[in-house]
């Protein structure tokens, strides 16, 4: 007859318990399989975030320089309304002594000078909502930063279980450092 096969878990008293060399190989190969999936996931997980961190980095660095272009615009245009303020006032003052200046130039004069200023005011309108998009997108950033950090604790962490275990790492893993700088 057949080799009859030993169960996988044999009693051996009340308080005793006997596992066969099967059932512990079948539970190893579970672990390790699933400690393998495991981290293929997080090494994922933690890759997508280093992307839409750069991704975050990138835009914040194209508003700052949109910021400072409007700045320099606001600048040249309230450089330019002194300038178009001199230069009437200039011109008032030449032709003031020729002519009366009537109600009506100074009342285009004040239109202009409005005019000017509410766009001042729209420029100063759009700094400020792309500083708040800006500080939004920066806190983002370190939002993502940290969760880096807590995921890259965790795959210390999971390493040094691991090698308690059995000793041995997956080639990939054994690579990767245990400091924190590869993750930036």
């Amino acid at each position: 007859m057949g080799k009859a096969s030993s169960p996988f878990i044999t009693s051996a008293g009340r308080d005793h318990v006997i596992l066969s060399k099967q059932f512990a190989v079948v539970i190893t190969v579970v672990v390790l399989c699933a400690t393998a999936i495991f981290v293929r996931i997080e090494q994922g997980a933690v890759r997508q975030s280093i992307r839409n961190s750069e991704h975050v980095r990138e835009t914040n660095a194209e508003l700052k320089k949109k910021n400072e272009d409007l700045k320099e615009i606001q600048k040249q245009l309230q450089a330019d309304e002194n300038e178009l303020t001199k230069m009437y006032e200039k011109w008032l003052d030449d032709d003031g002594k020729k002519m009366a200046v009537t109600k009506q130039a100074i009342k285009e004069l004040k239109e202009k000078i409005s005019k000017v200023r509410e766009g001042q005011v729209k420029h100063m309108d759009i700094l400020d909502e792309k500083q708040d998009v800006l500080d939004t997108k920066e806190d983002v950033l370190q939002d993502l930063h940290v969760q880096l950090r807590k995921k890259n604790t965790m795959m210390k962490q999971m390493k040094m279980q691991i090698k308690k275990l059995n000793g041995t790492l997956p080639e990939q893993i054994e690579k990767q450092p245990d400091d924190d700088d590869w993750a930036w």
